[in-house]
């Protein structure tokens, strides 16, 4: 299926959302990121029919479902919480959405049985959610969503809660849950939107602030915001104007020197707090420094005037 967002503007409170045209084709995976209060979930809740926009239309499939009901819509939404059924086995969990459709119970046994086998998990059926962690709790509710086999699958921040393992325990099944659908993701972690997305759309302050492929807006970031957001955190004065790079685009030159004020190991390489004239830059570097100082050059950069 696919979606289309005309002019959808909400409001709530003093935060307003909009105005957002979006069109996300039949098939295609978009991510959605943004700092916290950039109205990403307030998003995907207007697509999934959870919310209604003060203003705006939202088209699924061509045809208007801005009032439609969410059980109408062809879609399922993972939350950031499981949100199970506590009195219920993981098998029950996943078979009662079935049921409540009408689906004969021989029948909706047999699907649970085959998604929870597809997910890793059938040898959970019996378990209790209390009795699972946080990851394979996860792998439920996201069971809980594909036994419907819906066209569209919006996700809102579902491994947040998780520490960073788990998260890389869950994130291949919903990459493989994702293949042949229609996908929002939701998240404020780059790493997982790269993941799992073809294209990237950057929310900040309720409006679109980038929209394009995934390396494409990495790689190119239109304003300083989308790209300090990015990983473009260090930024220093250069001819062009103002340079922005990323800790890991830098290697030993002349064009500036640090006094360096931290150094520790991560992943192979040092990470080096620095202070260069009046800003502070932290630097990925090849080998412990040899001296209380660091020369570098820019690798790669955005100027902005």
């Amino acid at each position: 299926m696919s979606i289309e967002l005309r002019g959808v503007w909400k409001k709530q409170g003093s935060f307003i959302l909009g105005p957002v045209d979006l069109t996300i084709r039949k098939g295609e995976r978009i991510a959605v990121v943004g700092p916290s209060g950039s109205g990403k979930s307030t998003l995907l809740r207007i697509v999934a029919g959870l919310m209604t926009p003060d203003r705006g239309r939202v088209y699924i499939d061509g045809r208007d479902a801005t009032y439609e009901e969410p059980w109408k819509r062809g879609v399922a939404v993972v939350f950031q919480s499981p949100a199970l059924f506590p009195s219920l086995t993981v098998l029950e969990n996943v078979v009662e959405p079935l049921l409540s459709k009408g689906v004969a119970k021989s029948v909706a046994v047999q699907r649970a049985r085959e998604v929870l086998q597809r997910l890793g998990i059938l040898h959970l059926s019996a378990r209790y959610p209390a009795q699972l962690s946080r990851g394979q709790q996860q792998r439920v509710s996201l069971a809980r969503a594909l036994v419907l086999d819906p066209p569209v699958l919006l996700f809102d921040e579902p491994l947040t809660a998780l520490d960073p393992p788990l998260r890389g325990e869950v994130l291949p099944y919903i990459y493989e849950a994702s293949r042949g659908r229609t996908v929002v993701y939701v998240t404020h972690d780059f790493e997982e939107a790269t993941f799992i997305a073809d294209r990237l759309v950057v929310l900040m302050e309720g409006k679109v602030a980038a929209e394009g492929r995934v390396a494409e807006v990495f790689e190119n970031p239109p304003t300083p915001q989308v790209a300090q957001f990015l990983g473009y955190v260090n930024r220093l004065g250069a001819t062009c104007g103002s340079l922005y790079f990323r800790p890991w685009d830098v290697k030993p030159g002349s064009s500036y020197r640090g006094k360096i004020l931290a150094v520790w190991y991560k992943a192979g390489k040092y990470e080096v707090l620095a202070e260069v004239g009046d800003s502070h830059v932290r630097l990925l570097w090849h080998e412990m420094p040899k001296s209380g100082f660091i020369e570098f050059d820019v690798s790669r950069g955005m100027c902005f005037h």
